[in-house]
């Protein structure tokens, strides 16, 4: 009896946490239908990942020196810092009382006053799944030119062509979603062996650059302003530059999206969101000051036949093409890592939504694979989308560009609206008990919400401008007529057929007691 007891309570143990989750879920509106496979490591290594804030600051350095000197970068990174640890607690907060893999659109549902629920829930879902497949993509695409990058290192004799880096883009792709269909069950453990990777590469390469590199001086990184964008006035430039320490600190909402595949959701997705976000800030305020005072000449960055100035910083600093390389490779297995993730994520998004009957086909994706759990279908769809893409990069790639640069608009607007939704009529409205574990005081809450708003606003407002003066077609930033097309592509299909059959989530509070 002693045995049957202690076998009973280890069986309570292991199931109880699915079973509030299940049941949680169940009040929300769904069947659970995905598998909890995750961890809460695991799944904080996901989203680090799919961040990649360091190695996302190497990418960008460039233009940070260009539009404002290395202040620029330095202490819009810190302002970053701050208003990202905002965001991550003002969402995470909203997670921790719904906790699904709809994420913003969900939210947005269940705290709309019912004349506008269904359209701004729709637009919501439209704009975040957007923005999370270009983000997704333009992590691929990354990889895909770093390789060509370090190929032209190696190769002085290679001739990089445009169809060959279209190639490697698709290559990673094509990698990313065989390893989220037919490696879901290994997924947990790659992406916390990635995680690791994350940090352990972070050392290697602070340490190196530390010892070999030759350095700047103290006041070129913190003192020294300089302004060669072209934009006459030094604060406009200076607010331009802000897209260097935005797009770094990207992604952390995966958590949500993953919310159904992980124990006690409630509780550990925000623990994953800001914890994700809390250690990529370490390592990333960190990296930026050992990367500031380790930079050549502009002129000579700007001038790598790599395409990418990190590589020639390295470069310089190892004397090596072998030591480089093995350092950039460290950037581009992560940014390959980063696929990964956001596919994973994007697939979840897509999926929910579907679920909800918000996409063309909808049945069709919201099947989950019954042998896998994983949804097969949202994950080829989100693939096949990327690789599309792929051929307009290979007709223009400024056309290309202005749509990865999208991510900005359609990643922060999904967090901007949920969090003015929740601030206007969830914090003054919902009950103590309705507040999950994760619950900020009110003025606090208040306060980081607020905070949050008015930098996602001026994010927005200045990542639709262009980076260098006077404009041209090759350098004009064509992200708001993107961002603009994706909405009345949307709209259009909302208004003939969306708005009929999108079945949009709410919350059943009688059956959670109120």
């Amino acid at each position: 009896m002693e045995m049957a007891g202690s076998m009973a309570e280890r069986d309570v143990k292991h199931f109880a946490p699915t079973v509030d989750d299940d049941d949680r879920l169940a009040q929300l509106g769904h069947v659970q239908e995905l598998q909890r496979n995750y961890s809460i490591w695991s799944l904080g290594s996901l989203c680090l990942c799919l961040m990649a804030t360091w190695e996302a600051l190497s990418s960008v350095i460039a233009t940070a020196l260009t539009t404002g000197g290395a202040p620029c970068l330095f202490f819009n990174l810190l302002i970053s810092v701050v208003c990202t640890i905002a965001i991550a607690c003002s969402l995470g907060e909203i997670a921790s009382i719904y906790p699904t893999a709809g994420g913003q659109y969900h939210w947005v549902a269940a705290l709309s006053p019912p004349s506008s629920r269904a359209t701004a829930s729709w637009f919501t879902g439209w704009i975040n799944v957007g923005g999370q497949i270009v983000l997704t993509a333009s992590a691929a695409f990354a990889a895909g030119l770093q390789i060509q990058g370090l190929i032209i290192m190696n190769d002085n004799a290679y001739v990089p062509a445009r169809w060959q880096g279209l190639l490697l883009y698709w290559a990673v792709l094509i990698y990313a979603a065989a390893i989220n269909i037919w490696g879901a069950k290994v997924l947990p453990t790659a992406n916390l062996l990635s995680g690791v990777l994350h940090v352990s590469g972070f050392l290697a390469i602070v340490v190196t650059l530390g010892v070999m590199a030759p350095k700047n001086t103290a006041s070129f990184v913190f003192t020294e302003v300089s302004n060669t964008s072209g934009w006459s006035s030094d604060g406009i430039s200076w607010l331009v530059g802000l897209l260097s320490s935005v797009y770094p600190l990207l992604g952390y909402d995966a958590a949500c999206h993953l919310a159904e595949e992980l124990p006690h959701a409630s509780r550990n997705v925000p623990i994953a969101m800001i914890g994700s976000v809390t250690v990529n800030v370490i390592l990333g305020v960190g990296y930026c000051i050992m990367l500031l005072f380790s930079t050549g000449p502009l002129d000579v960055l700007l001038a790598t036949p790599t395409g990418f100035p990190f590589m020639q910083i390295f470069l310089d600093a190892t004397r090596s093409a072998p030591g480089a390389t093995i350092m950039s490779l460290i950037i581009t297995f992560t940014a390959i890592a980063a696929t990964v993730a956001g596919v994973t994520s994007t697939s979840r998004t897509l999926w929910a939504f579907a679920r909800d009957k918000a996409t063309p086909f909808d049945r069709y994706f919201a099947h989950v694979n019954h042998s896998s759990h994983i949804p097969v279908r949202a994950v080829v769809l989100i693939t096949i989308l990327q690789m599309l893409l792929g051929f307009i990069y290979l007709g223009n790639s400024t056309a290309f560009n202005a749509i990865l640069s999208m991510s900005i608009l359609g990643i922060y607007a999904s967090y901007l609206i949920p969090i003015v939704y929740f601030m206007i009529y969830g914090r003054p409205k919902l009950v103590k008990q309705e507040f999950g574990p994760f619950k900020l005081p009110k003025s606090l809450g208040l306060g980081l919400n607020l905070l949050s708003c008015c930098w996602l606003v001026l994010c927005i407002v200045f990542s639709t401008f262009p980076t260098f003066m006077p404009v041209t077609p090759q350098n004009m930033n064509y992200s708001i007529v993107v961002m603009v097309g994706w909405l009345v592509l949307g709209g259009i299909y909302y208004m003939v057929l969306g708005r009929k059959k999108f079945e949009v989530p709410v919350v059943d509070r009688e059956a959670r007691g109120f």
